[in-house]
């Protein structure tokens, strides 16, 4: 989901009208006016992109849990507790080998 842009997709606009809440116009407006930003449209592209980031971390952690119980299903039926102790053993390895992957 969290997709890099090329740069002629990144210089491609499309004019769009929003509605958003009060509260939230004002922000926007805010961090135009503080100067974190240099326009409303760059607001809401960086909150798109969070968001997008967002949206990846969340179907990867689905994806994990999925591959958790796919692994759960292979091997023999064991205790609530020792199952709990596996399934952690499980996600330590997985975490260290993406880390060395890095």
């Amino acid at each position: 989901m969290n997709k890099s842009y090329s740069p002629e997709e990144a210089y491609m606009t499309v004019r769009m009208t929003i509605s958003m809440p009060d509260a939230l116009a004002e922000m926007v407006e805010r961090l135009v006016a503080e100067g974190k930003y240099a326009s409303h449209s760059d607001v809401i592209r960086d909150g798109l992109r969070a968001l997008e980031a967002r949206i990846a971390e969340h179907e990867a952690r689905i994806a994990a849990i999925r591959e958790d119980l796919q692994e759960r299903l292979k091997g023999p039926f064991v205790s609530m507790d020792e199952g709990t102790r596996l399934l952690e053993q499980w996600r330590t390895e997985r975490q260290v080998a993406r880390n060395a992957a890095e």
